[in-house]
């Protein structure tokens, strides 16, 4: 693969101040693409958008908070504004704010989850779809957490398993527009949520992966693995370059395990 591969292409990618996200706008930075990136804390994706400038490409950011409907349209509105089209789109920002229990969970906190994690991609998609041409691409983060119910996290799994349904849904309404949609489960990755840490005291993902089989969390077969962040921005990387008349609707996968 070239490293030119999305010269002159515009991406856009949520939730871009760290960990997957980061890596992700980064790797298509490297491969030529100008991008546009969000996340809530603003010194984050300033400091991304300084080692993509670095690169040489152009980079429009701004801090958004995606379970807020009005700073996400803003953001789209603003992407359109400074590069007029887009060409890909990375629905990667998520949360996971209720991990407990159905019945003892906190009815804000599981909704907030799917403001982000659904909401959010909607939002994101449907102001951008329009600026969209031939050859387009929607990338969802979604999760192997999509595909099982689980014990606890209700609202995690819910929220993914609507993803995968948001990107079949789309894929169907966009192939006649030969703009792809195609659902990506990175399996457990190193980023800076992993441990469920309070804020400051993360590890980074050297320090995860450093454990070696000892990282990988609980429940998971033996022969699943670790991912570092970069891994799943070239799989992104990967998807993001076919040319028109790819794969559409598909869930791509670095999961070592049936979903």
């Amino acid at each position: 693969m070239t490293e030119d591969v999305l010269a002159g292409k515009v991406a856009v990618v949520t939730g871009a101040g760290r960990g997957i996200g980061k890596s992700i706008a980064l790797a298509f930075a490297r491969a030529g693409a100008d991008v546009a990136i969000c996340a809530r804390r603003k010194n984050e994706i300033d400091a991304v958008r300084s080692e993509v400038e670095a690169l040489g490409r152009q980079c429009f950011c701004e801090p958004v908070d995606l379970a807020d409907k009005a700073q996400t349209i803003s953001f789209c509105q603003g992407i359109i504004r400074h590069f007029g089209t887009v060409d890909i789109l990375v629905n990667n920002a998520g949360a996971y704010s209720e991990r407990g229990a159905f019945a003892d969970s906190d009815p804000d906190l599981w909704w907030q989850t799917l403001k982000v994690n659904v909401r959010g991609p909607y939002l994101m998609s449907r102001h951008l779809v329009g600026a969209m041409h031939k050859g387009g691409k929607i990338i969802n983060l979604t999760s192997g957490k999509g595909f099982s119910a689980g014990a606890n996290s209700s609202a995690y799994h819910v929220s993914k398993a609507a993803l995968n349904m948001m990107t079949e849904g789309l894929a169907n309404e966009l192939w006649t527009h030969e703009i792809e949609v195609n659902s990506l489960v990175p399996g457990p990755t190193a980023t800076a949520t992993f441990d469920n840490a309070p804020t400051g005291q993360e590890r980074s993902a050297d320090d995860i992966l450093s454990s070696g089989p000892d990282a990988l969390p609980k429940g998971l077969p033996a022969w699943e693995r670790v991912k570092h962040p970069d891994e799943v921005a070239a799989l992104a990387l990967h998807i993001a370059s076919y040319p028109p008349g790819g794969p559409t609707g598909q869930v791509f996968s670095l999961a070592r395990r049936p979903m």
